[in-house]
Parts: C-alpha cells; sequence; structure tokens
C-alpha cells in the first residue's frame, strides 16, 4: 500500500512484525503475537478519523487473552476475558532485558543502553534501582521523567478533561470568561485562550511536581496552599471572586464601567488601560474570525469610544475578545478577535503563588496585569487547599443546586485515598449535618451513602456556592437559579466518617481541615496500618505501569512499597525507586497480584508512545499534542495522534481508564502516526534523524533506539537482519532509498516492543 508518498508492502510489513514478534521470547512472555498484533493482511486496515480516540473503555483492569500470566508454579484464579473464563497461564519470571526497557520507557521514554543492560543483568533489583535513581537526578534524563510526571499527575489528580467553554461557565459565569456565544472560540483573537485553558490543565501538575522537585512530603499535594501558577492564572483566580456582573445578571451590583476605543490607529498600552479602564481594539497578529461584512457588523469598521460594564466581559477583551455592542437587543455590531493584552509570557512565568485568607485586604484587580506578573501572594476569599480546590478540579466535577457538591466530595476521596463511600460502609457518622432527609431516610437503599457523604460536602458549602463561587445569592434569580444564602459563620462545616476516621468538624470546619483528616486514613489495623493516600499513590503507579490494579489490601510487595513510601516521610523518589523495581512492575518474581489476576501486556497509549518516539528521537512534541496546534502538516499528525487511545478517569470509579487492548483502531491509527514520523525523521528538510544514503548505519541504531534492544542484547542482531531484508525488498520492488528507508523505520516503529508496554 502507499500512504503519504510512501511505500509500504504490507507482506513485508507483516513479516518484520510478526519475526519480531517472535524474537521476543524472554522467559516470561509468551510470544508477543499474543498482545494482538495482526497479522500481516491487516495492516492495510483503514479507519475513520477519529475511530480510535476514545479513552473511556475498559478500566483496564481485566487483562488480555494474550497478556494473561502468573509466575511459574503459582497456580492462579481464571480471569474473565470477553465474556469467558480464562485461566492465567503459568510463565517464568522475565529476563533483565524486558524488565529493564519497560521501566525505562515508562519512566523517561528511552531504551536502555548496553551498559544498563549489564548492570541489571549482573545486579537485578538494586541494579535497576541505581539506575532509576541516575535517571530522576541526571541532567539528560530528569527533564524527560518531569514531562512524564507531569502527564501522570494530570490524570492522577484529575485536571483535566473539562470543556472549558461549557464547564466554565459557573466559575467565570455564563456570557462571560470562557463563555464566547454562538461564535465560540473561532472569535477569540491569536492563541492566548488556547495557553490559558493548558495552564489551568497543568498548574497542579506543575504544582505537584514543584514539592517533589524541592523535596517536600508529597502529601502536600492534599494540604498545599502554594500553588504554581502563571500572570494568566493569578487574574482568572481574581476573576472567579469578581461580582456577578455578567450582561443578563440585572440585578447585579458593582458593575465596573470600562470602554473599548475601536479606532485601529489606536493604542492602549496595558499600564494606560488600566488606569483610564479603557482598552484598544487592535487587531489581533494570527488567528480569530472577524466577522466583517454582511449582517456581521465589525466595530472596528466604524471606530467610536463605546461603553461596557462588567468585570465578566473585561476578562474576555483580555484575553483576545471583544464583545458585541451593546450585549442585548439590537446589536450595532457584533463579537470578533482582538489582540489579547495578556502575552506568551504571561502563561509561562509559572512560579509559586502563596493563596491567603482575604479577610479586610483589598482585590489585587483582575486586570492589573503589570502588578499581577511579580505578585507572590494572592489575597482570596475562596480557600484554595490542595487538589481539589482548583478551578480545574471544580470545573470538572461542577455542581449545582441538586447535587451540592456531593461529587465533588466523593472524587476528592477518589483522587486522594483510592476508595469512596459504598452503600455498605460500616463506619458510624459521627453528625447529621448537612444530611438531605429525603435521600438519606431509613427506607432507601442511599441511606449509609448518604449519611456519610452529605455531612463531608458541608466542607465545600461553607465557602463555595453553588457555582463554585463566592456569591451566595439570598434568592431565587430570574433563570430559576436556587438561592444559596450564605452560610452564617462558624455554624456550618463538615465531617468526615471514613475507615478509621470519623471526626465531627462541624463547628467552622475549613478546607485545611479536610485536608489533614484525609491523611489520617488508614487501611488496615494494628501493625499492619498503612495510610490510605501512599496505598492510593501506589495504585495510582499500578495503573500507570501495568494498566491493572494491583490488590492493594491483600499482596505484601504492594503494602511493602506504599509502607516504604510513607516511612520515607512520603518521598516520591523513594516511591518510584521502590514501585519501579519491584516485581509488581518487572515480573521479575511472583506477587499475590499476578497470581490472582495475571500479568497484563498493554498496549502503549497515546502519552507513553508518543513521548518514547519524541525522546528517542530527540524530536519535542513528535506527535504535535502540545497547545496551540498549528495548521497544515503539524495538525495532521496531531490528529493522527489523537486516534490512540489515552488515559483517563471516570466520575465515581476508583479504577482510572487505561485501554490495553490492540485493536484494529489502535493498530491501523499506530501505523499511521508512524508513517507520518517516518516523514519527518528520515531525508527531512531539516536535521534528519537518519539519512537513506548511510541506510546501514540507520538501521543498527533503529534497533536500538526505537526498537529497543541494545547491542547485547540477544535479539539485536536479527532484528537488524530482518529489517536489513525489509529495506532491500523495498529496494527491489522499485521504491527509492529514502521511501525504502521511512518504510522500514515504520516497521520498527511498530515493532511489539515499541507500541507495547511489558515485552
Amino acid at each position: 500500500m502507499k500512504r503519504s508518498g510512501q511505500l509500504i508492502s504490507a507482506s513485508m510489513l507483516g513479516t518484520v512484525l510478526l519475526a519480531c514478534s517472535a524474537s521476543v521470547s524472554d522467559p516470561g512472555h509468551e510470544s508477543a503475537g499474543s498482545t494482538g498484533a495482526p497479522s500481516a493482511g491487516s495492516s492495510g486496515q483503514a479507519t475513520t478519523p477519529g475511530a480510535g480516540a476514545s479513552s473511556t473503555g475498559g478500566a483496564g483492569s481485566t487483562p488480555t487473552a494474550g497478556g494473561g500470566g502468573v509466575a511459574s508454579g503459582t497456580g492462579g484464579s481464571s480471569i474473565n476475558v470477553g465474556g469467558a473464563s480464562v485461566e492465567p497461564m503459568p510463565v517464568q519470571p522475565v529476563q533483565a532485558a524486558s524488565a529493564l526497557r519497560k521501566v525505562k520507557n515508562l519512566l523517561v521514554g528511552l531504551s536502555p543502553d548496553a551498559a544498563e543492560l549489564d548492570k541489571v543483568t549482573a545486579s537485578g533489583a538494586a541494579g535497576l534501582q541505581e539506575l532509576i535513581a541516575k535517571w530522576l537526578t541526571d541532567e539528560a534524563t530528569s527533564p524527560l521523567f518531569r514531562e512524564k510526571m507531569i502527564g501522570f499527575f494530570r490524570n492522577a489528580f484529575q485536571q483535566t478533561g473539562f470543556i472549558p467553554t461549557e464547564d466554565f461557565k459557573r466559575q467565570l459565569l455564563e456570557n462571560g470568561g470562557l463563555d464566547f456565544g454562538p461564535f465560540g472560540t473561532g472569535a477569540v483573537g491569536d492563541d492566548i485562550y488556547f495557553r490559558l485553558v493548558q495552564n489551568l490543565q497543568d498548574s497542579f501538575a506543575q504544582t505537584a511536581w514543584a514539592i517533589v522537585a524541592e523535596d517536600r512530603p508529597f502529601t502536600e499535594v492534599v494540604t498545599t496552599q502554594r500553588f504554581q501558577m502563571t500572570t494568566i492564572l493569578k487574574s482568572t483566580y481574581l476573576q472567579i471572586e469578581m461580582p456577578n456582573d455578567q450582561p443578563y445578571a440585572f440585578g447585579a451590583k458593582d458593575k465596573i464601567p470600562w470602554k473599548v476605543n475601536y479606532d485601529p490607529a489606536v493604542t492602549i498600552p496595558i499600564e494606560q488601560a488600566i488606569t483610564d479602564l479603557t482598552f484598544d481594539d487592535q487587531p489581533p497578529a494570527a488567528g480569530g474570525t472577524m466577522f466583517g461584512g454582511g449582517m456581521f457588523m465589525n466595530c472596528r469598521d466604524m471606530p467610536a469610544v463605546r461603553d461596557f460594564t462588567g468585570y465578566a466581559q473585561m476578562f474576555q477583551r483580555l484575553i483576545g475578545y471583544t464583545p458585541r455592542y451593546p450585549f442585548a437587543a439590537n446589536p450595532e455590531c457584533w463579537e470578533h478577535s482582538s489582540k489579547p493584552y495578556f502575552t506568551v509570557s504571561d502563561t509561562t512565568d509559572w512560579q509559586w503563588v502563596t493563596i491567603k485568607p482575604r479577610g479586610s485586604a483589598a482585590y489585587v484587580q483582575p486586570y492589573d496585569i503589570p502588578t499581577l506578573r511579580t505578585a507572590k501572594e494572592l489575597s482570596l476569599s475562596l480557600p484554595r487547599v490542595g487538589f481539589f480546590t482548583t478551578p480545574a478540579f471544580l470545573a470538572l466535577w461542577n455542581t449545582n443546586d441538586s447535587n451540592q457538591h456531593r461529587v465533588t466530595a466523593n472524587q476528592t476521596l477518589l483522587v486522594a485515598l483510592g476508595r469512596s463511600f459504598t452503600s455498605d460502609l460500616d463506619t458510624q457518622p459521627v453528625t447529621t449535618a448537612g444530611l438531605n432527609a429525603e435521600h438519606a431516610t431509613t427506607s432507601t437503599e442511599c441511606n449509609r451513602c448518604h449519611r456519610h457523604l452529605d455531612p463531608l460536602r458541608q466542607f465545600w458549602a461553607n465557602t463555595y456556592d453553588y457555582n463554585d463561587r463566592n456569591d451566595f445569592p439570598a434568592r431565587a434569580s430570574f433563570t430559576g437559579a436556587a438561592a444559596n444564602p450564605r452560610p452564617a459563620a462558624g455554624v456550618t462545616g463538615g465531617a468526615l466518617s471514613f475507615a478509621n476516621v470519623a471526626v465531627d468538624k462541624t463547628q467552622g470546619g475549613s478546607m485545611s481541615d479536610l485536608a489533614e483528616l484525609l491523611l489520617q486514613v488508614q487501611g488496615g489495623s494494628g501493625n499492619d496500618a498503612i495510610s490510605m493516600f501512599a496505598l492510593g499513590m501506589t495504585q495510582k503507579l499500578c495503573f500507570y505501569a501495568n494498566s491493572a490494579a494491583c490488590l492493594v489490601d491483600e499482596d505484601p510487595e504492594v503494602r511493602r512499597v506504599a509502607k516504604a513510601f510513607q516511612d520515607s516521610k512520603y518521598s516520591f523518589p523513594v516511591l518510584v525507586r521502590e514501585f519501579f523495581s519491584s516485581p509488581i512492575v518487572t515480573s521479575a518474581a511472583s506477587t499475590k497480584t499476578f497470581e490472582t489476576n495475571g500479568m497484563v501486556v498493554s498496549i502503549a497509549r497515546r502519552a507513553q508512545l508518543c513521548a518514547a518516539l519524541s525522546n528517542r528521537l530527540g524530536r519535542p512534541d513528535i506527535c504535535a499534542q502540545a497547545v496551540p496546534v498549528p495548521s497544515g502538516a503539524v495538525k495532521s499528525t496531531n490528529n493522527i495522534a489523537g486516534n490512540i487511545p489515552a488515559d483517563a478517569f471516570g466520575r465515581g470509579s476508583e479504577n482510572p481508564i487505561t485501554p490495553t487492548s490492540p485493536t484494529l483502531f489502535f493498530r491501523a491509527a499506530s501505523e499511521m502516526l508512524c508513517e507520518d514520523v517516518a516523514n519527518q525523521v528520515v531525508d527531512s528538510a531539516t536535521n534528519p534523524v537518519y539519512k537513506s544514503a548511510d541506510s546501514a548505519s540507520a538501521i543498527e541504531d533503529m534497533v536500538t533506539r526505537i526498537v529497543g534492544y541494545p547491542p547485547n542484547d540477544s535479539h539485536h542482531a536479527q532484528a537488524v537482519q530482518l529489517l536489513t531484508e525489509h529495506f532491500n525488498a523495498a529496494r527491489s520492488s522499485g521504491a527509492n532509498a529514502a521511501n525504502s528507508l521511512k518504510s522500514t523505520f515504520a516497521a520498527a516503529c511498530q515493532a511489539p516492543t515499541s507500541v507495547a508496554i511489558g515485552l
């Protein structure tokens, strides 16, 4: 078949894949063909764009038929695969090469080198621990580890997945903030809006990483009141606390008056604009839609100074969107894109910012960009504590006058502890504060859950209204929103009744109180008691590494790792070292988890595969996943990569979503991505990684870097031979040297050791 000008022989590609699969004969694995890699005939199966993009499949805890296995002689219990009962297959512990390849790929996205393989072969787990410590601190690899962990933290602390134009309508108000009306983000100038959205997703992941980098207890992800922020994020946090002065909030008070000067010849610097509250309407440098002519009259076509009121739409003007005028009735001119007042540097200047209770302190104004650029403290009315009060978390788990923060509270437990309330909970609640009598009557199945969940949600009810703001409307609005009067000071707090913790905090309970209570919860009893936070973090890494759950309550090895994390005063590097050198990950010995559930060999999902290709080829963001995404070829790469399943999480689920199966959609998407990357790195116009003029050296390097077999691996020579035969066959069929080497790279890229985790 021929795709994008590149010759790919399905039969040759299948030969290489199947041969490489068969070469993975390390004890501890079946032939890699069992991971579901299609035969040669299926390599040309096309797929509709987007068909493989869903990441909402099974939780990933059920092994595939071919991937299941337990340590030799352990017997294992049956597992369910596709509705059928399958006995886990006895296998021997894996060899050093397979374990090393898996761990290094997971931590830094690189293939092992010869010296590393020698070390692990000679020293086993001790040698692997030495290497892990080096990768975490070495100047060349520590930035790669950082990027991998930031991606992990986004998912682990549930800071991504929201729809910004919809899910921020409560915090930043409908018809304001990130709600751009019928024209959507096309009416926003340049890329500041997209960078702000990425900032919202990244802020807590950056915070978690900064805690790690400072070697502070990782429990601070629950208790911290310091956050990594950019200038635009500081403005956003302040904007959430500004008066509810959106255009249709007719009864709102304190509507701030401001102006737009639509004369394109007039430039108003931000220093002048924040004094006069008059902003210019300069055209954006790139991007955005002007809606000029026809029924969409552009205000810039009839220059004049026009009056507006309200913080919500002023914030829109700062990020590159100018509202219609007037907003209601019959507009004289329509919303359009403008040059943002925030700059790119305002979205990249990450620094620690401490949140303090506002009290009587005056707000820094959200439009005072010069002051915000240097601010290291923000005085706010809303408490910001840990991962569970960030704007991103609250947008993802929006509340309302019916839910009243129950989902927010439950997801907080799931993230912090890996557990949540169930109907068979036997802990006795210590208070009935906030209890909804209608849902918690003794005759309903919801009784036990509500008796515990309703008092917990009171921690939010004390300071967050139903919009996760601090407005607390005393009367129902004309839109039908329920009244939400401000609680009396010191009366409404909250209570946590969970596992070993049953503490009443109804008198002035705060978010900081909740954070401390969460860290007191333990799993087990007596000498076997371990922090449930430590167990929960270990479980998160189990899904990250193995795409399946560990038996945190039953497996002694899992509990040993969690205990080591706890005893280190919650040092995240210690957790990483102990966990990734453990047979839980390496399969070097039997564990209770593998005896019971078998061993999963998983596909390399989007973040794993893209990081590996980027890091091994020295091409940052080779899958074009960074925001904003340019047009043209880069956008095409982004679309292709978007078809590869990604890690995700779900409402009310203890287990994250980690797709494991090599479906035809995954097979087609990974093939297309490998072909796309081949065009970027083989004989490319600028800085090619591989040159067809020296195909022999290129193939040797592909086997080491991409396939993952260093020269001293027993499979290295065979893989070189197979790829060389592939290249020669392509040349013999009439393809030129460049296309033949691109085809060879695509074959190496699709080797099971490249597109799977655990081989």
